[in-house]
């Protein structure tokens, strides 16, 4: 179970609030903030490497606090980050993450070092991407990187999953090249130019020579869409007080236990089930459950199938 993450490292301010402000408002958090780790990338390295895969994590921090601090919680939770690089001159990416009394958010990032993981840095990991299962990415690094990762990891015969957040309008010429695409309700609608269903959306993006499309619906579970074939995934239901990360956390468990040769199925039903555990617990990188919590919560609640879609 070999899984390279390439993508984004950023520290996190985190701000509770009963409602979202409007336009020139100013509200008053409901307490003090929280400085905590994030960034897509890290996050999802931390939740496959949660989920029992061996990470590698590729992606740049500044040369501050915020990068040693970033490096060191990656590194205790057995992510490798030998091929992260530092850039002397660069900060940290940083998010502000803004959550309000019914667990949505609202998240704004100043990519920082992030915008320096070059097409160079990712053909320096050739070898690691050719000796992976799987390469998972997402957009908070440069869109050239990401495609030449893809390329690399294409060209090796290995894996590549894409979660396009945040999502770009104009659809990548290499979307074909890629096995599976995650995207929530949101980044569908953007990559499918307004389809009004997660069904035309994932036509839409198997249409443009995609593998496989996974619409994460949150409360409403998940969409699998191959050509000539889709299903419904029912979600589990839970009382959510935070839900940030909990698409992070869906993709890094989706991307090592399919690294590790489980069905699609069985791995969007285990992903589901680490991300429903994830929305009861605040702090996105502190709320990635173990895969032996995830087993437990398994063998105790019995997914629910809903008629609405809702965002994830």
């Amino acid at each position: 179970m070999r899984v390279t993450v390439i993508g984004s490292i950023n520290s996190d301010i985190v701000m509770s609030v009963d409602r979202f402000a409007m336009s020139n408002e100013t509200v008053i958090g409901q307490s003090d903030y929280v400085l905590a780790q994030g960034g897509k990338g890290a996050n999802q390295a931390v939740a496959a490497a949660a989920a029992g895969a061996a990470v590698t994590m590729v992606g740049c921090v500044g040369g501050d606090s915020f990068g040693q601090s970033a490096l060191a919680d990656l590194e205790s939770h057995g992510v490798d980050c030998r091929y992260v690089r530092t850039i002397p001159d660069a900060t940290t990416g940083l998010a502000s993450v803004i959550v309000d009394s019914d667990g949505n958010n609202m998240i704004v990032v100043a990519p920082g070092a992030n915008s320096r993981l070059t097409v160079e840095a990712v053909q320096a990991a050739e070898e690691l991407i050719a000796n992976s299962d799987v390469v998972l990415l997402q957009l908070e690094v440069p869109l050239p990187t990401v495609a030449e990762a893809v390329r690399i990891a294409r060209s090796h015969g290995v894996r590549v999953i894409l979660n396009p957040a945040p999502a770009s309008v104009k659809l990548p010429a290499w979307l074909s090249d890629l096995d599976i695409i995650i995207p929530n309700q949101h980044e569908l609608r953007i990559l499918s130019d307004g389809a009004a269903t997660g069904e035309e959306g994932s036509a839409a993006l198997l249409d443009a020579g995609v593998g496989m499309v996974i619409v994460t619906l949150g409360g409403d579970g998940c969409l699998l869409s191959k050509p000539g074939w889709q299903q419904r995934i029912a979600p589990y239901k839970v009382d959510a007080i935070d839900t940030t990360g909990a698409g992070d956390i869906f993709c890094g468990f989706l991307a090592a236990l399919t690294a590790g040769g489980a069905s699609i199925q069985s791995a969007v039903e285990a992903a589901n089930a680490a991300a429903a555990i994830s929305v009861t617990r605040s702090n996105a990188r502190k709320s990635i459950p173990t895969m032996k919590d995830v087993d437990q919560f398994m063998s105790r609640h019995e997914p629910v199938l809903t008629d609405g879609l809702a965002h994830s």
